[in-house]
């Protein structure tokens, strides 16, 4: 049997879909599974054990029809006995719903549904994680029990990323907090002032503070480090998606607001420390051991990409997410119930 599983999205979305992919296996143990995804985040699943063939695209590229029309027909000439669809937008659907498969399976814009054989409503009041195994149901798989995210690490890149580890002098150091200041939108990162202080507080109190994130996130991080009287490690822009993971794994704990990072640090089994504002953490919350950092602003989970006041990330102090920080660290230990972790809401009065 030849299986196709189509998610195009982002990081975090990719990573949600990793217990979707674990299931699926264990659901049809002898089937061949591919996956299409974005070029850009192609490593997050590049060295995943239960995948056989991973279509990386260009996903801008496929909104233009004759790049669609001939990527479609590629896709028919593998003769797939069943595509799955894991997210509600024009050009995943598109892709399932032409490909030639006997089934094709999942989440859809309405417009499609015709074309669907299984034809699936995505559940918003849910996290995306559990959204994804809900498709499942409807391909009349039994509801799976967690397995969590799955970030497989190479050889190589495990022996790269320890490299940059040691030029930055932390080889052996304890207490390493890593720290991430990006998010896809303005609006989901919290502040300069905010990230320093709390960088500064946890160097006062005998930890080292490690900053991560991706080229974009650089401007940021250079005002932050500018505002600290001691140079803290900074390995932001500096690393691949897996390289990235590999030190992530290193630190004892994380803090971040929502973003690709946040998520790459739950798949490797570190606690995190989740700023959230805009974004609903209903959905989006880390899918492991967290301590969520919310202000008490009406607007939350407003969804919008640019806001003229802020408020509910310039609200968070520093202590405030020092004091959710500490709660994860030892002796504290997060409650587990049924795979899924409770976690903290901190709201400042």
């Amino acid at each position: 049997m030849k299986i196709l599983v189509v998610n195009l999205l982002y990081i975090g979305d990719l990573l949600f879909s990793t217990p979707f992919l674990r299931a699926l296996h264990e659901a049809y143990p002898d089937a061949q599974i591919d996956l299409i995804v974005d070029q850009r985040q192609q490593e997050i699943v590049a060295h995943h054990p239960l995948l056989t063939t991973i279509i990386a695209v260009d996903r801008q590229r496929l909104e233009r029809i004759p790049y669609l029309l001939a990527f479609l027909g590629e896709i028919r000439r593998h003769h797939y006995d069943m595509v799955v669809n894991l997210h509600e937008s024009e050009v995943p659907s598109s892709i399932a719903a032409f490909s030639g498969a006997k089934r094709r399976c999942g989440i859809s814009v309405r417009f499609f549904k015709p074309f669907f054989t299984e034809f699936v409503h995505e559940r918003t009041d849910i996290h995306q994680v559990e959204a994804y195994l809900e498709v499942l149901r409807h391909l009349g798989v039994a509801y799976p029990v967690h397995h969590g995210l799955e970030f497989f690490i190479d050889a190589a890149s495990q022996q790269s990323a320890e490299q940059h580890w040691q030029r930055a002098g932390l080889s052996g150091r304890p207490r390493i907090i890593g720290i991430n200041t990006g998010g896809s939108w303005p609006t989901k990162r919290w502040t300069v002032e905010g990230f320093a202080d709390l960088a500064t507080l946890l160097q006062q109190e005998g930890y080292t503070p490690v900053f991560f994130g991706g080229p974009t996130d650089v401007p940021m991080v250079e005002a932050i480090t500018a505002r600290m009287h001691l140079r803290p490690a900074v390995f932001t822009g500096k690393l691949t998606l897996l390289e990235l993971a590999a030190l992530v794994g290193k630190c004892m704990a994380f803090v971040s607001g929502d973003s690709g990072p946040m998520h790459i640090a739950v798949s490797q089994h570190v606690p995190t420390v989740a700023i959230f504002g805009p974004s609903d953490p209903v959905r989006y919350a880390p899918f492991g051991p967290h301590v969520l950092i919310r202000s008490s602003e009406p607007c939350l989970a407003c969804r919008q990409h640019e806001c003229p006041h802020h408020r509910c990330m310039r609200s968070i102090s520093a202590e405030q997410v020092y004091k959710g920080l500490i709660t994860l660290l030892p002796p504290g230990k997060p409650t587990k119930i049924d795979g899924v972790y409770l976690h903290a809401s901190l709201n400042r009065n």
